[in-house]
């Protein structure tokens, strides 16, 4: 949210080169590209002296940051690790969250620096697309499905309580009823915070626009809500999971009745009594109870 200066985005990459089958990036907008960790640094603490208490480090592939950069240690390749370092090297920086990423390029330094830095919110997100290893051999995935679920188990020993987010591709070409059920129980195994669902979309140029085995729109409609019955399951639960801790909720704005919302280091957004002059501070907050999609709190202060 721009207007209250609680959250900026950086961008400290571009470029792509995974080439996924359904994916027009890695050809619109070209090798991988990245911001050094200095110009990663200064734009942090001109952020941060403009106001902004979170910042979020965004990239097309966030995850191979400075493989082609030279400004590291010589003869070692800089990494997100080290973008992460650079902006947490600003101490009046207040939270630290990343974009998407891919759960292959979770370095565990990175998750040693999310245990010890309590400004680096504990929430990954990282896009799934399907639990079936077919579709996702035919989408060019960098992983199957046991080394996701290994992964996610790792991430999850190091960081306690971390919210997992995902992004799932439902209707690609070739999926079948059998995979998307694949699809479905891999999901409930990984127990995510939250999903976002897309119905395949063909992107003429790429090599999946030319797949034969078309899914029709009905079906994939079909599918996607399906999958969101059990987004909502698994998010509740991970709501109710919340209740009785106590967590650092940056204010972004009053919300009605006397109260604020704001979001939590793991991205859950809550509501509790407080005035509104609260916005853009970090509060404490001990959860009470969910209401719907939201957690409700009380403020320690």
């Amino acid at each position: 949210n721009e207007e209250n200066k609680t959250r900026a985005y950086l961008k400290i990459q571009e470029g792509c080169n995974q080439f996924c089958t359904y994916c027009i990036i890695p050809y619109a907008r070209g090798p991988l590209r990245s911001r050094s960790l200095s110009s990663i640094r200064r734009e942090v603490e001109q952020l941060v002296a403009a106001g902004y208490k979170e910042i979020v480090l965004i990239g097309i592939h966030l995850g191979c940051y400075g493989q082609e950069i030279t400004d590291a240690t010589p003869g070692t390749k800089a990494t997100l690790y080290d973008a992460v370092q650079a902006a947490l090297s600003v101490p009046e920086l207040d939270r630290l969250r990343l974009g998407s990423l891919e759960s292959v390029e979770v370095e565990d330094r990175l998750l040693d620096l999310m245990q010890k830095d309590p400004r680096f919110c504990p929430h990954l997100h990282l896009p799934l697309q399907s639990g079936c290893d077919k579709i996702l051999s035919a989408m060019h995935r960098p992983y199957d499905t046991a080394r996701f679920k290994q992964l996610l188990a790792q991430i999850r020993r190091k960081v306690p309580g971390i919210a997992i987010t995902t992004d799932v591709i439902v209707g690609f070409p070739g999926e079948t009823e059998e995979d998307f059920l694949a699809t479905c129980a891999l999901v409930q195994e990984c127990q995510f915070a939250k999903m976002h669902i897309f119905p395949y979309s063909v992107r003429q140029g790429t090599p999946a626009a030319a797949y034969t085995a078309k899914v029709t729109e009905a079906v994939k409609e079909e599918r996607a809500r399906r999958l969101a019955v059990l987004d909502r399951q698994m998010h509740q639960h991970y709501l109710q999971q919340q209740v009785g801790r106590t967590l650092q909720v940056l204010v972004e704005q009053p919300a009605p009745e006397g109260q604020v919302e704001g979001l939590t280091g793991n991205y859950q957004r809550v509501f509790f009594p407080g005035p509104a002059a609260w916005a853009g501070k970090i509060i404490s907050v001990q959860i009470t109870g969910v209401q719907g999609d939201k957690l409700q709190g009380i403020p320690l202060i």
